[in-house]
């Protein structure tokens, strides 16, 4: 359960570090507002694919 847990909330957390972060570190000419609508599409792209993922591949190995 846990390592489905992480398979969710990984993914977002490494994006939140690098788009709102390290993003505005480095690049300091692009407002925070397109760092934060980038980490908002990431996360939105991510949570699809792996919810996807989820249903066709990883559903048959985990019965809850």
């Amino acid at each position: 359960m846990g390592y489905l847990l992480l398979f969710f909330l990984g993914g977002p957390v490494v994006l939140a570090i690098g788009n709102l972060v390290l993003g505005p570190i480095f690049n300091k000419k692009v407002p925070l507002r397109i760092h934060f609508r980038s980490f908002i599409v990431a996360t939105a792209i991510y949570l699809i694919c792996a919810g996807l993922f989820y249903y066709f591949i990883l559903s048959h190995y985990f019965h809850f």
